[in-house]
């Protein structure tokens, strides 16, 4: 018995030897790709691929270096510069200290290499999901709190909102168009600060609720199944649903056709008079101006249904 006993045992160490030897070779290539783009500067060749790449779009974005980080595999991306053209605007350029793209496992729908984006605007942590397919990207956003305010260097000037918002987004994208969408985004603290819209003065509008939730199954239409802001203490509460088509180079100007209802508090029509007089044509129900809003994005204008 104590033979058995022994022969078991040197099995077990030439099996185990087998194994190691193995690993060896499987491990031997992976650590020569490691020396090799430790040395080779690969930065600098991935970098002119970027803006060779990035300059077919018109989108001429700059950043001052590149680094491959082996540990918890990633790519750190410094001095990160976006011209406001590649956002379809005027204006300052947009500047990230660093982009961190994450790698993850491989994803099947679409097929591709998925990483996990993680930067920083204006002291708000973003978070996305980034798959790079053939001929298509996915972005996903999975319940994403932002700070509306200090999404201003990315959204313009022209969309002044507040408050936190959380964002459900699952969005594709196949040469620079959308194949598909879905959004939804809700917030318990929403806020429209004073601002001028169309020659009107507003005064900062505390709406509370807002809810939105829209979907795409190709470019440029956009589905919008509900637009509702405000709670029964705002001075303006309403529900909209309906579509808009979007505009490529500037989304501000991107018809739209809603349809629904709005009401103002009686504080609000004392701020301000004329909004009896914009809506006197228009029928009211439970309190509520039946209304269809035309114009674009950036402009909306109340219809007669």
């Amino acid at each position: 018995m104590a033979i058995a006993s022994e022969s078991k045992s040197l099995d077990e160490i030439r099996y185990k030897s087998k194994i190691n030897f193995l690993l060896f070779f499987l491990i031997l290539p992976l650590l020569f790709f490691i020396g090799f783009a430790s040395y080779y500067p690969l930065g600098e060749k991935v970098k002119g691929l970027l803006k060779a790449n990035l300059a077919a779009t018109g989108c001429n974005a700059d950043f001052s270096d590149i680094q491959m980080n082996w540990f918890l595999p990633k790519i750190i991306i410094s001095e990160v510069t976006v011209p406001a053209s590649c956002l379809g605007r005027a204006g300052d350029p947009l500047e990230f200290e660093k982009i961190t793209l994450n790698w993850n496992l491989i994803n099947f729908s679409p097929i591709g290499l998925p990483f996990l984006l993680e930067t920083e605007i204006s002291g708000q942590n973003i978070s996305i999901h980034y798959v790079v397919g053939i001929n298509q990207q996915l972005i996903r956003m999975r319940d994403q709190e932002i700070v509306m305010s200090r999404l201003r260097p990315v959204l313009g000037n022209a969309f002044k909102l507040a408050g936190r918002v959380t964002i459900d987004l699952n969005l594709m994208m196949s040469q620079n168009l959308i194949k598909s969408l879905a959004l939804k985004a809700q917030s318990k603290n929403f806020q429209i600060p004073s601002q001028s819209i169309q020659g009107f003065t507003l005064p900062n509008l505390s709406l509370n609720d807002f809810y939105l939730e829209a979907n795409s199954e190709g470019h440029p239409r956009i589905n919008v199944d509900r637009l509702m802001i405000g709670d029964p203490e705002s001075p303006i509460r309403a529900n909209f649903k309906g579509n808009l088509s979007l505009e490529e180079g500037n989304i501000a100007f991107s018809p739209m056709d809603l349809s629904g209802e709005i009401a103002f508090s009686d504080s609000f029509k004392e701020t301000l008079p004329l909004i009896d007089m914009m809506f006197q044509s228009f029928n009211q129900k439970d309190g509520f101006y039946q209304v269809r809003l035309g114009g674009t994005l950036g402009a909306p204008k109340p219809l007669a249904p």
